[in-house]
């Protein structure tokens, strides 16, 4: 709790304050830090932590920085090398720009806008370890509300069941210069797919799984997951109007052997039944519905690698979306190393036909090129380098309007497509 004596400290005063702070938080310098689980009045904040001592975080508020609050860690992991420090950051205002410092380094996010609201994001996956590319950079000059990582964080292929190997991937990839920039000015979402989560083409049958999912609730500030706190990592949080439903198609998959049919599945019955509670609900709640999944959808080839090789899975699903009238459905998508758009004419896999949902595929960012799956209204375009910029356009009217560009580490549009999606009347000028 911050004094009222702190709370009007202004100008010399607040630096001073930050200073002193800054001088005397814990024992060793910080090895990297992120946010994420941002939401309209909340926060969450990681830091790699080198000591046994995790320093308080210094929060203010606006681009005057004032002063909004000293954090204590909510909780510590100690590690060999140190440990990570989680901070809850809560009583916030929307649509506000807080700064946070954690033992002299410093952070920035944007909490959510209440009600309906436009706003940006950029997507993308799939980078070598500890990459420095210049393509984050490029995606942090946009200032978007937030990064979408949609997997493949790192390329360490971990075979076994050791939170060492996870603990050092992620000290890799969170200190490399370039994304640390990158995830210091911006919030993260991140979901795994198979070279994070264990080796190439890793399904729920993976030795590393366990370690997987005690170093994601260890290092990332992520949401709360429904599977609780060991489990597979699926999860949805709201901007505006805007729902999005993050799915984990590496944790629960069947491994390959098993004919496709009702037991073959990338989802496993519980995150399936969970996620068609969420389209249900917002279908009626939201404008517009944003499904996030790791691997390719639109692909007829039968590889295990992509919803193909769980088609029925894939029809029970796109059968429940046309059954239940869900309109308002778009989805982005990581794996295979390109760009690509489907306004969703390819995209129609219900038994009795029905209308697709627009898809956009955006990687890689530091990998080399790859088509996967197809074909793509707008084509595929392989090649590393490369993100997605999505931006929302919302007044709170009857319509929310989606522009995507995918783009290069110069930023040059590369392929793009617009489109509109009508509102349910009961999210007309609403939010949750």
């Amino acid at each position: 709790m911050v004094s009222s004596h702190l709370r009007r400290l202004t100008g010399l005063g607040l630096l001073a304050v930050w200073l002193s702070l800054a001088a005397s938080a814990g024992t060793g310098p910080v090895r990297w830090m992120w946010s994420g689980a941002v939401a309209m009045d909340s926060a969450r904040v990681k830091a790699g932590v080198s000591g046994n001592v995790a320093p308080d975080l210094l929060l203010t508020r606006g681009e005057a920085m004032t002063l909004a609050g000293v954090v204590k860690p909510a909780g510590f992991v100690r590690r060999a090398d140190g440990g990570v420090a989680d901070y809850r950051l809560t009583g916030l205002e929307p649509d506000t720009v807080y700064h946070y410092e954690i033992g002299g380094e410093h952070g920035r996010f944007r909490t959510f806008p209440a009600g309906p609201a436009s706003f940006s994001l950029v997507l993308g996956s799939c980078a070598q370890t500890g990459s420095s590319h210049p393509v984050f950079a490029t995606m942090a000059r946009h200032e978007p509300l937030f990064f979408l990582h949609t997997g493949d964080l790192h390329y360490e292929d971990i075979k076994v069941d050791d939170i060492r190997e996870f603990r050092a991937a992620f000290d890799r990839v969170l200190s490399a210069p370039v994304q640390s920039a990158l995830y210091r000015q911006t919030p993260v979402d991140y979901v795994w797919d198979d070279h994070d989560f264990g080796p190439g083409n890793a399904d729920g049958s993976s030795r590393s799984r366990p370690a997987a999912w005690r170093a994601y609730r260890e290092h990332v500030p992520h949401y709360p997951l429904p599977a609780g706190d060991d489990g597979p990592v699926y999860h949805a949080f709201t901007v505006g109007r805007v729902r999005f439903i993050v799915l984990d198609t590496r944790s629960l998959k069947s491994p390959p052997g098993l004919p496709d049919g009702p037991a073959r599945t990338t989802l496993g019955e519980a995150q399936r039944a969970w996620l068609k509670a969420e389209l249900l609900a917002a279908r009626d709640t939201h404008a517009l519905t944003v499904l996030v999944s790791s691997v390719s959808w639109v692909a007829d080839d039968g590889s295990p690698d992509r919803w193909s090789g769980f088609a029925h899975e894939r029809r029970e699903l796109a059968d429940f979306i046309v059954a239940s009238r869900i309109r308002n459905l778009c989805m982005l998508s990581g794996d295979a190393h390109m760009l690509a758009i489907d306004d969703g004419r390819h995209n129609q896999y219900a038994a009795a036909g029905g209308p697709g949902f627009p898809i956009f595929q955006a990687a890689a960012l530091d990998r080399s090129g790859s088509v996967k799956g197809g074909p793509y209204s707008h084509g595929t375009f392989p090649g590393g380098g490369q993100f997605g910029l999505m931006k929302v356009s919302d007044d709170g009217g009857p319509q929310v309007f989606v522009e995507w560009t995918g783009r290069n580490h110069e930023d040059r549009v590369i392929v793009e497509h617009r489109f509109a999606v009508q509102a349910p009347a009961g999210a007309r000028g609403a939010a949750r």
